[in-house]
């Protein structure tokens, strides 16, 4: 096991609870109105703790996707909250980097077997796909994502 797979591992290992989380953050909800809501605030409250209008207040909660971090952070701050930037994997990274390694490595076989067919050679066994897909995994991750 080669020392990139086990740092992968151990953030797939932080990241898959987080996956959980997608179906429920709604992302036609604005978090900045559910949060104030929540609390008893007012958007008139809230524009005077960040120091905007009320209305660019109403304008951030119809437009939080749009919103700078740093404007995130701030609201979120003057909620008592704090923002977190966040990459949600869809799938572990494990998952990931073994099918981009395996269709590499299928189109790395695709072109020998082009050469090969030529002199009758043609080569289309699953295990050599699967050695070349282990040894992309273990020597460069890198080369995978070319």
């Amino acid at each position: 096991m080669n020392e990139s797979m086990i740092r992968l591992r151990a953030l797939d290992s932080k990241t898959s609870s987080l996956r959980s989380l997608v179906p429920v953050i709604p992302l036609h909800v604005s978090w900045i109105k559910t949060l104030r809501e929540a609390l008893g605030m007012t958007a008139r409250q809230l524009a005077g703790r960040i120091g905007v209008s009320q209305s660019r207040v109403a304008y951030m909660e119809q437009n939080e996707e749009n919103l700078k971090i740093s404007t995130l952070k701030k609201v979120a701050q003057s909620m008592n909250c704090t923002f977190v930037p966040l990459f949600i994997p869809n799938e572990s990274l494990e998952s990931m980097v073994r099918k981009q390694a395996k269709s590499k490595a299928k189109k790395m076989l695709a072109s020998v077997n082009q050469n090969m067919a030529l002199e009758n050679q043609l080569s289309l066994s699953e295990e050599i796909l699967k050695d070349m897909t282990e040894e992309l995994i273990s020597k460069s991750l890198k080369k995978i994502w070319d």
